[in-house]
């Protein structure tokens, strides 16, 4: 009876965590590589005496400790059971678990580039709610699966679609380091993604992948390599999506506005605006965040980077007025630069409380660049320093 309760109290605690992040059964067990089913029989407290791996892997993506779901020790300490079992991923793609390079490969079942474009949503999904670090496992587990056993085992018109899947995976991971702050495994998995993309003869995906390293080099202050990858990932040839031309467009305004380039950063705005006016709706697509409202953050962005800090302040409130809900941590990113927008407007007060709601949602997501604007309002609030406020503020970005 006992043992019956506990195992009760462990589905309970699952079930509840799942809940909370807005996922159902189905997303939770893609995460896992395991069937709906197994979830719903944990969920019933219906575990057995083997299903220690299984718990302790459903602790990690959930995010909660493992003491909640019965497991003895700290998550960290199960940390190399879980990427050793990471997945029943491997039944669930028609691999061996534990590939050796002297043991024949098996076929690869063409199910499963559905399936990892499929859990790859989930995961852009997480990401912009929770932040990188509930999803990075994830991410390093599957592309795991994508090189020691995918590539080397497909061939012929499946392996193109590996590839495809694969970059696309590598371009996320990529995104992902660069949020928490390591900007050079970043860059390594864009260069990665970039290689796979060229072996697929994917014009697509080249193109995004060049404007989300136009991107890296405007964080890196890298004004003319930004522009020139940029106006790199225009001229790939090809039906390159819209909205990834729009985001090249806008990656090229950030570089001319660090060069002080105030007309040919405006034109280049302006272009990235009509191509993606009155599409509102974000997709899972690449560069399906570009909707109008991402559109006016960058130009508010590149109106602070040009010196115009009125204008930035107000086109950064249009933005975020129409933020799509889904891009939590986005939204946290804007509020910290528009903090920064009052406080070169010399509106302490407008800074703190805007930089105070930042805060709340990096305490959630834990986005590095996010803390890193937010330690820029402080500093920008130095002539005000001996305010009330500004002492709050300070005190509470130092904490996170």
């Amino acid at each position: 009876m006992a043992q019956s309760a506990h195992h009760r109290g462990a589905g309970t605690a699952i079930a509840a965590a799942r809940r909370e992040r807005g996922w159902t059964q189905q997303q939770l067990a893609d995460m896992c590589g395991y069937s709906q089913s197994t979830i719903s029989r944990l969920e019933r407290g219906r575990q057995s005496a083997g299903d220690v791996d299984v718990l302790a892997l459903v602790a990690d993506r959930l995010g909660i400790s493992p003491s909640d779901v019965g497991l003895a020790g700290d998550a960290k300490d199960n940390t190399a059971v879980n990427r050793r079992h990471f997945l029943g991923a491997a039944a669930v793609l028609g691999l061996n678990a534990t590939p050796s390079a002297a043991a024949p490969r098996r076929p690869v079942n063409p199910a499963v580039v559905g399936h990892l474009r499929r859990l790859r949503g989930t995961l852009v999904q997480s990401d912009s709610l929770y932040g990188p670090q509930c999803v990075i496992g994830a991410v390093q587990d599957h592309l795991a699966v994508i090189e020691q056993q995918l590539l080397p085992a497909a061939t012929g018109r499946l392996r193109f679609d590996v590839l495809e899947v694969a970059s696309e995976w590598a371009e996320f991971a990529g995104w992902l380091y660069e949020d928490l702050g390591q900007g050079d495994l970043g860059l390594w998995w864009s260069d990665r993604a970039m290689e796979w993309a060229q072996e697929a003869d994917d014009p697509v995906r080249q193109a995004f992948i060049l404007m989300r390293k136009a991107q890296q080099s405007v964080g890196l202050m890298q004004q003319q390599r930004a522009v020139g990858l940029a106006e790199a990932a225009l001229r790939v040839r090809g039906d390159v999506p819209v909205r990834i031309r729009a985001s090249a467009h806008l990656q090229a305004a950030h570089g001319h506005a660090l060069i002080g380039e105030g007309t040919a950063a405006d034109r280049a705005l302006d272009t990235a605006r009509e191509l993606v006016d009155g599409d509102h709706t974000p997709s899972d697509q690449l560069g399906g965040y570009c909707v109008p409202s991402y559109v006016d953050a960058q130009r508010a962005a590149c109106h602070l980077r040009l010196g115009r800090p009125a204008d930035a302040v107000a086109t950064y409130r249009q933005a975020l007025g129409d933020w799509p809900p889904v891009y939590q941590r986005e939204r946290g990113l804007h509020l910290a630069r528009l903090a920064n927008a009052h406080a070169a407007d010399r509106t302490p007060d407008a800074a703190c409380l805007t930089a105070m709601e930042a805060l709340e949602i990096t305490r959630e997501t834990e986005s590095r660049r996010t803390k890193t604007e937010l330690r820029r309002v402080v500093t920008g609030l130095a002539p005000w320093r001996r305010t009330a406020m500004v002492q709050d503020l300070a005190e509470a970005v130092a904490e996170v």
